[in-house]
């Protein structure tokens, strides 16, 4: 003879509630086996099996729609596999994100130290600026790459038509790296944006007037067009 269970043994075999054996149960993915007359509801074994899987999933935070494709799946065990693998993909983003605002707390807390007057303004500015670090050094480094990519080739190019003394080459390689390099300058420009320090607004300035600013590796003395005060603004990568 098999065993039944209530609602009720059903949620002290599995630790968990009664409300939330009925929530499964309106949600469709835990309906019991039968109903008594008086429609209380009785459950299996298989159910109670089921009931498990459900709670050791959602212990894992998977959503209750991410469940319902395992349990009516036949090939459950690939599916689960599947999920999994997008489940710790997913996991390993949260804590990146908030590994990186832990950073900026951290050294938003070091910085505040050690400064007596600050404004809400200049401490979004901190943590924008801190947030962004790392976007914008492996902006900086993927640009470095390419431009000692960029310069190997030509001077294995100009080395090449100088052995086999075909000049020709020459005259046509340098109006070429200099086309490359100006198209590398506008790529890079069209990655950035700058943080004002007057009025705490980001802006993306012209082509002129990126390449004719006076800069340091990491601001670049430009006009805003927000409050057209000229001052040495932040450089920072674009968000995706």
């Amino acid at each position: 003879m098999s065993v039944t269970y209530t609602t009720g043994e059903m949620a002290k075999l599995a630790s968990v509630s009664i409300r939330t054996v009925q929530y499964y149960d309106q949600r469709g993915i835990l309906t019991p086996s039968d109903l008594t007359e008086g429609g209380r509801r009785v459950y299996s074994d298989k159910d109670l099996e089921k009931l498990k899987w459900i709670c050791f999933l959602r212990d894992l935070d998977f959503s209750i729609k991410a469940i319902q494709e395992i349990l009516v799946e036949e090939h459950s065990d690939k599916v689960l596999q599947l999920l999994l693998e997008r489940h710790i993909s997913e996991l390993k983003q949260e804590i990146d994100q908030k590994q990186v605002k832990l950073d900026t707390a951290v050294k938003l807390l070091n910085k505040l130290d050690k400064q007596e007057d600050y404004t809400v303004d200049s401490l979004q500015d901190i943590s924008l600026i801190m947030s962004n670090r790392k976007k914008w050094q492996a902006l900086r480094l993927q640009m470095w790459l390419r431009l000692i990519s960029v310069i190997l080739f030509y001077c294995l190019s100009l080395v090449i038509a100088v052995y086999f003394n075909q000049k020709w080459v020459i005259w046509v390689a340098i109006p070429l790296f200099l086309v490359t390099m100006n198209a590398m300058v506008y790529y890079y420009k069209k990655q950035l944006s700058y943080l004002c320090p007057n009025c705490h607004k980001t802006f993306e300035p012209s082509y002129l007037d990126f390449n004719l600013a006076k800069h340091t590796p990491r601001t670049r003395r430009l006009t805003c067009p927000h409050c057209y005060v000229k001052s040495s603004c932040l450089e920072l990568a674009k968000e995706d």
